[in-house]
């Protein structure tokens, strides 16, 4: 079931020539969100959070918009925003060239690195990529974790697409290795941190992906919000982007 929420509306400017009044007239910006991404975007006590939000709700009040949020699976995220149904995605998403054919991309606001990680009892520990073979590897349908194992894993036979137990959100990624159906699952560095330290779950890194990736928002093609968001991230700064950072990672 899709999810619908409508965020706190802000008083609208009638002065404000923004990027937001151009691309949306009736000042309505519809959003597509995977909330199931901690610290970037998740739901708790029936609330939306997150880096990515916090970031939003700033360009909307500095813009005076009004934006409206659906809920969705990864891979029904992504599909919003290539189809028109959604102006804008967020939830910690990887820029990649692939994605870059179908929608436009912020610039980076985020750098992130990849964890493999297992239950802490189990202690799997990879030293050596061939070891993958052996294990149950899962994460969200549509993630860019698709690419690192055709691209790099398989290539190198350690590891095949066709081997990969994927699922609708990182959520249920998560319940599965708690459960024992699979041994381990991609994410984000930044995720690994938020399970131990807030929400105590008993997983650790099992192996650490060599490189990183640039996290940004997706907007639809050829979108002039996605130009006058970028406007609003130089506005922002590096100290202040780095601060609302901060605030959800340490």
């Amino acid at each position: 079931m899709r999810l619908e929420r409508i965020l706190p509306i802000f008083l609208i400017s009638l002065l404000l020539l923004g990027g937001c009044s151009k691309e949306e007239p009736s000042n309505l910006i519809k959003v597509a969100v995977s909330p199931a991404i901690p610290p970037m975007l998740f739901e708790k006590d029936g609330k939306y959070s997150g880096i990515d939000l916090e970031i939003f709700e700033g360009y909307c009040k500095s813009r005076g918009c009004t934006f409206k949020v659906t809920a969705y699976d990864w891979l029904g995220m992504l599909g919003a925003v290539t189809s028109g149904q959604a102006d804008v995605a967020f939830s910690g998403i990887s820029i990649t060239d692939k994605r870059k054919e179908v929608m436009d991309f912020s610039n980076p606001y985020f750098t992130s690195t990849w964890q493999l990680i297992g239950l802490k009892n189990r202690d799997i520990k990879i030293t050596d990529l061939s070891q993958l073979s052996k294990y149950t590897i899962a994460y969200p349908t549509g993630s860019v974790f698709d690419d690192y194992v055709k691209n790099v894993l398989q290539p190198k036979g350690y590891y095949s697409l066709e081997q990969v137990k994927l699922f609708p959100s990182p959520t249920e990624a998560l319940i599965a290795l708690q459960n024992s159906s699979v041994d381990l699952v991609f994410v984000d560095n930044v995720m690994l941190v938020n399970y131990q330290k807030t929400l105590n779950l008993p997983v650790s890194s099992s192996y650490q992906v060599v490189g990183f990736d640039n996290l940004g928002f997706a907007f639809k093609k050829d979108s002039k919000l996605r130009d006058d968001f970028n406007l609003y991230l130089a506005e922002l700064g590096p100290e202040k982007l780095k601060a609302i950072i901060n605030r959800w990672t340490q």
